[in-house]
């Protein structure tokens, strides 16, 4: 993928949707001379750490591009998921967040927490967030906060590139991690409610929800989504009950071939 039709393809994604903010381009980054030379270090910067949903705020909300090491991160779990820090089974920083993971009962606490998503410890060190129409690197993973109808809408998107339905995991928590990890391990495609921090601590909207759209797929997404768009694109939303609403024509073949 050229960079930019990357950078186009955010152009697209914010205009035609309307977007409140920008989509993200995510990197993992296995070295220090992988991060571009634009992005910000919290602590170099600013003096100061940042929890991941306020690096994607700061991306998606302010058009920064922000960078992350071992040392910039306030929350506890993207050092656990993204390898940065030692919390293997058996460890006692395992055990202590077995207390707290609010799963009932410390073998399934234990057990569940093994299986969370991880990256291999050690092999990305750094990460980096741009926005999509602007970042200058080919992106692993892009992060799109929406409202519901709008990832509703991208859904049929995504069916029209797999041939179907697809899954996602949910839980109250951690969709920092839920959003980033599954899709650049496993190529797939992922929805995310954001989590009580990312609402707290980041300004994610109480309607807002989080579509994961891994690199690897990111062009045939985008291919699927200007087709859509060249057919009329997406419905808009109606503000009365029309009972017998016009039919597209399609519905009235149906209909016909079943005497309604």
């Amino acid at each position: 993928m050229e960079i930019q039709e990357v950078n186009r393809w955010g152009t697209l994604l914010e205009e035609k949707l309307q977007l409140d903010t920008f989509p993200i381009a995510m990197k993992f980054c296995e070295s220090r001379e992988d991060v571009p030379s634009e992005a910000v270090f919290p602590m170099e910067k600013w003096g100061k750490h940042m929890a991941l949903c306020q690096t994607f705020s700061y991306t998606r909300m302010k058009g920064m591009t922000i960078a992350m090491g071992r040392e910039d991160h306030w929350c506890w779990t993207p050092p656990v998921s993204f390898g940065c820090v030692d919390c293997e089974p058996g460890t006692p920083a395992f055990e202590e967040v077995c207390k707290y993971i609010g799963v009932p009962g410390l073998e399934n606490a234990r057990k569940f927490f093994a299986e969370f998503p991880k990256l291999p410890r050690g092999k990305y060190p750094y990460i980096v967030t741009a926005p999509l129409k602007n970042c200058s690197f080919t992106p692993d993973i892009v992060i799109i906060y929406a409202s519901a109808a709008k990832i509703n809408s991208l859904c049929g998107v995504v069916k029209s590139v797999v041939g179907g339905t697809f899954t996602s995991v949910f839980d109250g928590i951690d969709s920092c991690i839920y959003c980033t990890i599954p899709s650049f391990l496993k190529n797939e495609f992922r929805i995310t409610f954001p989590d009580p921090g990312d609402r707290e601590r980041a300004r994610a909207g109480d309607d807002e929800m989080i579509l994961t759209v891994p690199g690897g797929r990111l062009q045939e997404f985008m291919e699927a989504f200007e087709r859509r768009f060249q057919r009329g694109g997406f419905s808009k939303r109606l503000f009365e009950f029309n009972l017998d609403f016009p039919h597209p024509p399609f519905y009235n073949t149906l209909f016909d071939m079943w005497g309604l």
